[in-house]
């Protein structure tokens, strides 16, 4: 497992477990929402479509998702009885879960570096001297 000081680690040495496990991106969003508080399957749907980036998510996707966390250690659940209606499911993140969102973090930051570089790039190849767009673009 990743110790705190591997948190500022950019490298592949930081969470190997996970080396190439970042799968979907409604993964790391359920994840990031449980971080911040337990919740119910609903008030998860909730939540994730407070954004635009992951707006509409699919009930059924989300509940695979929280069973298939629970199974590999990143979730845990119980029943909430309290109150009145059904018992529901609360999930709550898990240290396992925490490190596997940091996994997605640096994952993301890769990511966004490469794509910054691509960019730049692209940027450089397609204007000409006084930021004129080459024709040959």
């Amino acid at each position: 497992m990743c110790s705190g000081q591997d948190r500022d680690h950019e490298d592949r040495e930081c969470c190997p477990q996970f080396a190439g496990r970042v799968r979907g991106f409604l993964q790391p969003w359920i994840l990031l929402q449980l971080s911040r508080g337990s919740a119910h399957g609903y008030e998860l749907l909730e939540r994730l479509s407070e954004g635009e980036d992951v707006a509409n998510a699919d009930p059924g996707f989300l509940y695979r998702t929280l069973r298939g966390f629970e199974e590999e250690g990143l979730v845990r659940s119980s029943w909430d009885t309290a109150g009145s209606g059904p018992a529901r499911r609360v999930y709550a993140i898990t240290d396992l879960g925490r490190e596997y969102l940091h996994a997605w973090a640096v994952h993301l930051r890769r990511t966004r570096d490469r794509l910054n570089r691509f960019l730049a790039d692209y940027e450089a190849l397609t204007t000409g001297e006084g930021g004129e767009r080459d024709v040959r673009a």
